[in-house]
């Protein structure tokens, strides 16, 4: 996966699963990587919970959809201290980084390996929740199954929860290229800020296809449009993007 460097969707994949991220090595690339190869990754990470609407210390119940290593859980919990989060992820893999960098937290958090493209992954959750999030998961999901967690995730919430998705989203066929080019250069920028470090854009590239894809995943990434609609049907409101950038968007609605 290279994100924020989405071509349109090929034909969809038999297999509809998450659970892609098997091989450490490619887990722990991004782990490492994912805050330089993620186009604005802390603008994203701090906005989605900035749409939180309760006080700091509100005992708030969260769960974090395709939880990876934790890096949305953690900032969910360094702005609600009295949070407790839900974090189901599809990868053994990813958990392992997870663990340790949400020990801190001890009972607040609960890690679960469940993939999302079983419809039983939400049995037996300690539920109901004021928000459910996801951060660059969702896009492995078919389009037939995203729909289908809309339902379950909106069953699974209080009423007034949240339910935020941030995501890649399709690019207009008119700008595919273009948004490409300039995700690029948006991470040499931020790779450039972060470390000191200048490479081409030709050598970002190149080291993202040779170390980041994990072999067998799959990605279905849906027009913005289509899954706000999606949200809706499932019986959301206030459903809006609320940030975009490129071919990145963070969106939802209200139970």
């Amino acid at each position: 996966m290279v994100y924020g460097l989405q071509k349109r969707r090929a034909p969809m994949a038999d297999v509809d699963t998450l659970c892609g991220w098997g091989a450490q090595d490619k887990v722990d690339y991004f782990v490492e990587k994912s805050d330089l190869i993620i186009p604005k990754r802390h603008e994203q990470l701090s906005f989605l919970v900035e749409l939180f609407p309760w006080q700091g210390d509100e005992p708030i119940r969260v769960l974090d959809l395709g939880a990876g290593y934790g890096a949305v859980t953690e900032a969910v919990l360094l702005r609600y201290s009295r949070a407790t989060v839900t974090c189901v992820d599809g990868s053994e893999a990813m958990l392992q980084h997870a663990r340790p960098r949400l020990a801190q937290y001890g009972a607040q958090v609960q890690l679960l390996l469940r993939d999302l493209a079983e419809p039983t992954w939400h049995v037996g959750l300690s539920g109901p929740f004021h928000a459910a999030v996801s951060a660059i998961a969702l896009h492995h999901l078919t389009d037939g199954r995203k729909q289908q967690l809309c339902r379950e995730v909106f069953d699974l919430l209080l009423p007034s929860g949240l339910f935020l998705n941030d995501d890649v989203v399709e690019a207009p066929p008119f700008f595919e290229e273009h948004f490409a080019n300039l995700a690029d250069r948006a991470i040499q920028a931020q790779e450039r800020a972060r470390t000191g470090k200048v490479r081409s854009i030709e050598e970002i590239r190149a080291e993202r296809a040779a170390r980041l894809r994990p072999a067998g995943q799959r990605s279905h990434v849906a027009p913005l449009s289509a899954q706000l609609d999606w949200w809706r049907a499932a019986g959301f409101t206030s459903v809006d993007c609320y940030w975009k950038f490129l071919n990145l968007a963070i969106f939802g609605g209200v139970k």
